[in-house]
């Protein structure tokens, strides 16, 4: 893997992490990405409905897609807007392509497929860059290793705080057990022992990392 910082900040990753962990924004984009057109808040509002109940678009009643099209004006425009990936314009709302993840270097899911089971693994890394270094040690493991293994492992690579990590052992040691671990257990990619300190790489991990192409 590339060892070297991203130029993307920290907020620019936060946001999109935060994003593409969204069901709802993910099929946002794809309504949004597969249309020619502006789109009004109302007609997207439609199609959200119909996906998340399973109705066709034409059954959709008022009172179904009015808190949705409340939640596009509150919560889902605004943090789609300031990232880049639409436009409003005064007959609608387009998509700007491409969408720039900032992560190009790996094999992403389409965002024309919200429902990929790996954008909830890819959000998590997004969010923290320096996890792909993580998953990629972790994927290189035979066997259930401790978390000191684990540390040493990455120390291994160089200097940890010129790929995000703390250079103090004990803050590194810390900051893997209490945030980044827990974080990638949640989405299946590994196993995480908390009270033994051991982790172990699942089937999940190793389809994840081929499908991304991570190193």
């Amino acid at each position: 893997m590339d060892s070297e910082p991203e130029s993307l900040g920290d907020g620019d990753y936060f946001e999109k992490s935060s994003i593409v962990g969204d069901l709802r924004q993910r099929r946002i984009l794809a309504i949004l990405l597969d249309r020619s057109r502006p789109m009004t808040a109302r007609e997207i509002s439609v199609q959200i409905a119909a996906r998340e109940t399973d109705v066709e678009p034409a059954d959709v009643t008022e009172e179904g897609s009015r808190s949705i099209r409340m939640d596009l004006h509150h919560r889902c425009l605004p943090k789609l807007e300031p990232v880049g990936w639409i436009e409003r314009r005064p007959n609608g709302v387009v998509a700007e392509e491409p969408l720039p993840l900032g992560v190009e270097k790996l094999s992403l899911p389409e965002l024309r497929e919200p429902e990929h089971p790996f954008w909830d693994a890819v959000s998590v890394l997004l969010a923290q860059p320096r996890r792909r270094e993580l998953v990629s040690v972790i994927a290189n493991q035979r066997h259930r290793v401790t978390l000191d293994e684990l540390a040493t492992g990455l120390r291994t690579r160089g200097r940890p705080s010129r790929r995000g990590w703390p250079d103090d052992e004990r803050d590194l040691l810390c900051t893997l057990h209490h945030v980044d671990l827990p974080k990638l257990a949640e989405t299946g990619l590994i196993e995480y022992d908390a009270d033994g300190k051991t982790i172990a790489r699942t089937r999940r991990l190793a389809a994840f990392v081929d499908r991304m192409d991570i190193e």
